[in-house]
């Protein structure tokens, strides 16, 4: 159960003052969604009137901008860690960003990297050298997280073709 959050007690012009100089500090450390810093905001028992002004100013000043937040998110979940799309539209809608904005950012960032090539990486990396895969398990393994990590199915199922080496994957029937 959450716990209330205690109104401060200041009158309209401190209030304002103190939501604009959070947000500020909230905004210096990272990028953020509009949605997410006015929820850390109010959480700190600020007034609704106070933060909604702040958040309009911060806006104005450039300082907050949901565009170049969803895109600097999204540009280091698919580039940094790695991840797919589908993976990267959950976590930018977690995050408080609009939909049709995640649609776009998407579109943007990943029109600019090569979703394959990112899965290939993904499987070097947890292979360790290995040229195959040992057994089903190990595939359903392998194909079990690239699919957490966001990846199409069928893209997944097209890279870890030639680790298998045993013609139709364990997943697959032969019609196929």
């Amino acid at each position: 159960m959450a716990r209330p959050v205690p109104q401060l007690d200041l009158d309209p012009d401190e209030a304002r003052k103190a939501a604009y100089a959070a947000g500020l500090r909230m905004l210096a450390g990272r990028e953020m969604s509009t949605a997410r810093l006015r929820e850390r905001l109010l959480a700190r028992g600020l007034p609704a009137e106070a933060v909604d002004d702040a958040v309009a100013g911060l806006t104005r000043a450039g300082a907050l901008d949901d565009a170049r937040a969803a895109r600097a998110a999204a540009h280091t979940l698919v580039v940094v860690k790695r991840r797919g799309r589908y993976r990267v539209g959950r976590e930018l809608e977690r995050r408080g960003f609009a939909p049709t904005l995640v649609h776009a950012t998407l579109a943007d960032v990943l029109g600019d990297t090569d979703e394959r090539e990112t899965i290939a990486r993904v499987i070097a990396a947890r292979m360790h050298g290995r040229a195959t895969l040992a057994d089903p398990a190990a595939y359903r393994r392998l194909f079990g997280s690239l699919l957490r990590r966001g990846f199409p199915a069928d893209a997944i199922r097209d890279a870890l073709r030639p680790y298998w080496g045993k013609g139709a994957a364990p997943l697959e029937t032969p019609d196929d």
